[in-house]
């Protein structure tokens, strides 16, 4: 009767899995064949069913060359854990369209000699991709606004608290403005705190949500950025460099937090570097890790501020050299999202001959 019941609800099961949007699979790694592929795969993979069933080696064909040594890794781990994995790979199709996919894997047990079957299902995840790479762009694009308007008001800000400076001298002996003055003053002044307020407290409510790791493409995230600043270098009146590998540089980071550090970085190099001075953002392959270093040559950091300088609200905040204000939770907020993604940040510095700041964080 048991048996039975089992071959009923296989039946009912593979029913479900055929009329699902979702790739099913089966796969023996003994054998190194498929063992089932529902009507799905076609629809996704754009190939029969049964050419893949009968060469499995037409499905590695079809990850992407920059994939394709990440998925035999995942796949030899899988070997050797035996734990439920996720994936998420490019795959690219007979008519050279280029799909994400995700992919689940289960191990099943069999009862010939501790053997198992490696089971799990794949969907097409190409339109979420493109969201959150738009949404990036998207997020990019306003931390570098953020940044350009606050660098930008800043000056004007300045000046005005300097010409009622003035004013008050001049007026000294005369007609009694000194209200209206002190108006103006505290106006541009507190102007001036509410935008960096905004930029520091966007930072610090990000960074208090628990990490969310996908695999990217390092050096193209930061690049979206990079863009962004050379672009307002005449604005920004600052030189910007970024070197990185020709190849990409895959990592598994929290794409949002991990981006607000390389932008608060370069944030901070634009509040202490000179008019016309240089930024340098470099991404470098190490192998099993990525170090990533945001250099300038502006005024450096003071030997007494350098050791406390990643602690919370701390005595090493300074204002910019536009009077841009700090809380102090900046660069700690930096090093625990650094260290939440098991990485490690360093500075370098001279006083009057820069700064460089270090991440060195595994792949």
């Amino acid at each position: 009767m048991n048996r039975g019941k089992s071959m009923v609800n296989s039946a009912v099961l593979q029913q479900v899995a055929e009329q699902s949007d979702r790739v099913y699979f089966i796969y023996a790694p003994e054998d190194k064949r498929l063992c089932y592929l529902n009507l799905a795969f076609k629809e996704v993979w754009g190939v029969d069913q049964e050419k893949a069933l009968d060469d499995f080696s037409v499905l590695l064909s079809m990850v992407h060359e920059e994939d394709t040594q990440f998925v035999r890794q995942q796949y030899q781990d899988f070997l050797k854990d035996r734990q439920r994995k996720q994936i998420e790979f490019r795959i690219t199709l007979p008519d050279h369209t280029i799909k994400w996919i995700s992919l689940t894997g289960y191990p099943i047990p069999v009862d010939i000699s501790e053997g198992f079957l490696l089971a799990g299902h794949a969907e097409d995840i190409t339109q979420t991709k493109e969201y959150m790479l738009n949404a990036l762009k998207f997020a990019a694009k306003k931390n570098s606004v953020l940044e350009i308007l606050s660098h930008d008001l800043a000056a004007p800000f300045t000046t005005i608290q300097g010409m009622v400076d003035l004013i008050e001298r001049k007026l000294k002996k005369g007609e009694d403005i000194t209200e209206y003055l002190e108006y103006i003053k505290d106006n541009a002044k507190r102007g001036t705190n509410l935008i960096r307020s905004f930029v520091d407290n966007e930072f610090l409510e990000s960074s208090q949500v628990k990490l969310t790791k996908i695999r990217v493409d390092l050096t193209e995230r930061i690049a979206y950025f990079m863009e962004d600043y050379t672009q307002g270098e005449e604005l920004i009146a600052k030189n910007f460099e970024y070197i990185t590998p020709e190849q990409p540089i895959y990592v598994e980071v929290d794409e949002v937090k991990f981006m607000q550090v390389i932008n608060n970085l370069i944030s901070n190099a634009i509040k202490f570097t000179p008019d016309h001075g240089k930024i340098k953002v470099q991404v470098e392959d190490k192998g099993e890790s990525v170090l990533i270093s945001v250099s300038d040559n502006g005024i450096g950091i003071p030997k007494e501020l350098q050791p406390n300088l990643f602690d919370k609200f701390t005595k090493a905040r300074r204002p910019g050299l536009r009077g841009e204000q700090s809380v102090g939770l900046g660069m700690s907020i930096i090093k625990n999202i650094v260290e939440l993604h098991k990485g490690r940040i360093w500075f370098e510095s001279e006083e009057n001959k820069g700064a460089t700041f270090f991440i060195h964080i595994p792949k």
